[in-house]
């Protein structure tokens, strides 16, 4: 008796956010792999359209570089008015910030936005709706200090599974989730309460949260590289708010204090070049494209491995 097999088509919908991305200051390379890993089925048909308008711009692109030589290094810096330091005093007096901004130098200042060294190439549209939809038309500086400076900020739950024997899964809605680190802790009572199987001797606690919420950007010689804060940055600038309060990082010695990529890009990059990209592109006529891209959840897992061995002393 033979079964004849048949084909069941599951039809599996995608969900997704739109997304801003600046293609004209991409490479070809990074290009196609986002298109490849980012782009739905039902946008594929875009393709070749979008490699054409990239190829298009190529000149347009060039010669702005040319013409913009050192630009970021022009970007001015003002002080923030005296009548607003009580405000700042209870931001830098807030323990989360001063954990965070503990390994350099800051500053409060008003930057300007277009000339600030974009790390990142895309934008989350439908977030930057959410953020403006909560913002005044015509932020006053009170309200921009509150949205740009304030260290805390409400966060998405983070959701836990333990998927086998110390071994954890953690995830949030918000990419900002992370690991924070482990800790030796000093033991509690309350420690004692878990079914631990033996007498604790010692104890180790890692955690998983989310990083000072405060928009920064770090200042190596005579540029800013936008280093927190690129949403609401984006969103600021959308209503047409063209300088932000923020904190500012003062790097003398980059090699030995930044990491080798900052965001999406190579640090030596964003420091380096004369004319690295900037927030302005992405408000350039034709340099960004808006594509239905897959809704994700940000992704922590934690394991804990140990060994036990007997050694001579």
């Amino acid at each position: 008796m033979s079964v004849e097999a048949s084909t069941i088509s599951v039809s599996t919908p995608a969900r997704f956010f739109r997304q801003r991305y600046l293609f004209a200051f991409a490479t070809q390379a990074e290009l196609m792999n986002y298109l490849k890993t980012q782009m739905l089925e039902e946008e594929e048909s875009r393709h070749q359209e979008i490699l054409n308008d990239w190829l298009q711009l190529r000149t347009q692109v060039e010669s702005l570089i040319q013409n913009e030589l050192n630009y970021a290094d022009t970007i001015q810096l003002t002080q923030i008015p005296d009548e607003h330091a009580p405000r700042l005093t209870e931001f830098a007096s807030d323990p989360l910030f001063q954990r965070s901004f503990s390994g350099a130098r800051t500053t409060f200042e008003l930057v300007e936005v277009d000339k600030l060294v974009a790390a990142q190439r895309a934008v989350n549209l439908d977030f930057v709706d959410q953020l403006t939809a909560s913002y005044s038309q015509a932020p006053t500086l009170a309200e921009l200090l509150d949205i740009c400076l304030s260290p805390r900020r409400e966060k998405n739950p983070v959701q836990h599974l333990e998927v086998a024997p110390n071994q954890h899964i953690f995830t949030s809605p918000n990419a900002d989730a992370r690991f924070l680190g482990s800790f030796v802790k000093h033991l509690t009572a309350e420690d004692l309460d878990y079914p631990i199987g033996g007498i604790p001797a010692a104890a180790i606690i890692s955690f998983v949260g989310y990083g000072c919420t405060t928009v920064n950007a770090i200042k190596v010689r005579g540029r800013l590289i936008l280093n927190n804060g690129f949403h609401r940055v984006f969103a600021l600038r959308s209503l047409g708010v063209t300088q932000v309060p923020m904190v500012i990082q003062h790097v003398n010695n980059p090699e030995l204090e930044l990491p080798p990529a900052i965001a999406n890009l190579p640090t030596q990059y964003l420091i380096g070049v004369p004319r690295p990209v900037l927030i302005k592109d992405f408000f350039e006529p034709g340099f960004a494209i808006t594509l239905k891209v897959r809704e994700r959840v940000q992704m922590v897992a934690v394991s804990v491995n140990y060994a036990q061995h007997g050694v001579p002393l």
